[in-house]
């Protein structure tokens, strides 16, 4: 584990303390505690309050490998999570191909729809893919806060700064996109519609 990463987890230990976090969506709690093989989707810039949310429960997180990434991956491996680097545009087969193979044995999952690069908060076939290959539902998960701050970068990067109110909504388990015979390009769209509704109601802390 790098100084770096630690040092980044250090930092959104302090953050984090001081937010006031509201959670939406019921049986999620027992969800976390299972060892259920789940995929929990999210939009890239809703991943800072996340990231905290879910360190430590043995979640397998994909970040790109772009060197942006880089620092992010360190982060969350000091916050527990096992990161698998790739994406759809460098390393995505080898990665979609780790990430059935770790949902198969019982491990549960998480990626941004719309990364590395965009378009923002537009999903990509990448989760539904997943999905269908691992036959593991998927779990939308959206972030908001008031105020926040947002990054100039493509995903608008969400950073609650200390004192916010944080919202945390979360959708059902959603097999849609791991049905025999399901289109992939419309299960794509219908976990967009999802995630863009539960940023919506998290918007509003």
């Amino acid at each position: 584990m790098s100084w770096q990463g630690r040092l980044g987890a250090s930092g959104l230990a302090a953050l984090a303390a001081t937010w006031h976090v509201e959670t939406l969506g019921a049986g999620i709690e027992e969800i976390c505690r299972s060892e259920r093989a789940v995929l929990w989707v999210l939009w890239h810039g809703h991943l800072l309050p996340l990231l905290w949310r879910h360190r430590h429960q043995g979640i397998a997180l994909l970040i790109s490998r772009h060197r942006d990434g880089e620092r992010l991956a360190q982060v969350a491996g000091a916050l527990g999570y096992q990161v698998v680097r790739g994406s759809s545009t460098r390393g995505g087969v080898a990665a979609l191909r780790r990430i059935v193979r770790l949902l198969r044995q019982g491990q549960p999952v998480a990626l941004a729809a719309d990364g590395p690069r965009g378009p923002r908060e537009s999903a990509k076939p990448g989760a539904a893919a997943a999905s269908r290959l691992a036959g593991a539902p998927i779990i939308p998960v959206a972030a908001g806060a008031c105020p926040a701050l947002r990054l100039r970068s493509w995903d608008g990067f969400m950073v609650p700064p200390p004192g916010a109110t944080v919202r945390i909504a979360y959708g059902n388990p959603w097999l849609g996109a791991a049905s025999p015979g399901s289109d992939l390009r419309q299960a794509t769209a219908q976990l967009s519609e999802q995630l863009l509704e539960l940023s919506r109601i998290a918007a509003r802390a």
